[in-house]
């Protein structure tokens, strides 16, 4: 599934947007998410906010620990099944030791990759940050047909931020944009 990002320079223009989007397109609430600083705006709006998932790399990270927690994993049970410090134990606490040695790195890598990847902004969305702070709204919109969606935002006070995906690949590097956009004021 695709993702499309638009950027609103404030919240009528993002609430405009968004009610293009469920009725001309039909698009659930479910497949757009805004993201924004204000939330008190978003409620009073009835928008639907992005949640912890779409702001931290949560995922990634946990992504990242698992991988790390296989090698070691892998490790640990090499070690333990081929060294058998255990010659004279039960063949059930042997077994157990090896259960040990191979899930143990894998909880605990998944466990603190998620909680490093918690306190981290979202890959995707870390090159609107500063667009973010200066105070626009970024509205996610995941769709399988992103050119109509496009087409019927081209008269909306949005800008289009370019696509991406759904999927989140744990060593996927997106690119930084320094830039910010530039909004049309009328004088």
């Amino acid at each position: 599934m695709g993702r499309e990002y638009f950027l609103a320079e404030t919240l009528c223009a993002a609430d405009k947007t968004v009610a293009v989007l469920h009725q001309q397109l039909h698009i659930n609430d479910k497949y757009i998410h805004v993201v924004s600083n204000d939330c008190c705006g978003l409620k009073r709006h009835h928008l639907h906010s992005a949640n912890f998932i779409h702001k931290s790399d949560l995922v990634r990270g946990a992504e990242r620990g698992l991988m790390v927690g296989l090698v070691a994993s892998l490790f640990l049970f090499c070690i333990a099944a081929y060294s058998s410090p255990f010659f004279g134990v039960a063949v059930s606490l042997k077994n157990f030791v090896l259960f040990a040695a191979a899930l143990g790195p894998l909880f605990v890598g998944g466990t603190v990759g998620a909680l490093i990847g918690l306190y981290n902004e979202n890959y995707k969305i870390n090159r609107f940050h500063l667009d973010l702070e200066l105070g626009h709204h970024l509205i996610l919109v995941d769709s399988d047909q992103l050119g109509p969606i496009k087409r019927a935002l081209v008269s909306c006070p949005v800008i289009d931020m370019g696509e991406g995906s759904t999927l989140i690949l744990p060593f996927e590097e997106q690119a930084a944009i320094n830039k910010t956009a530039h909004f049309q004021t009328a004088a």
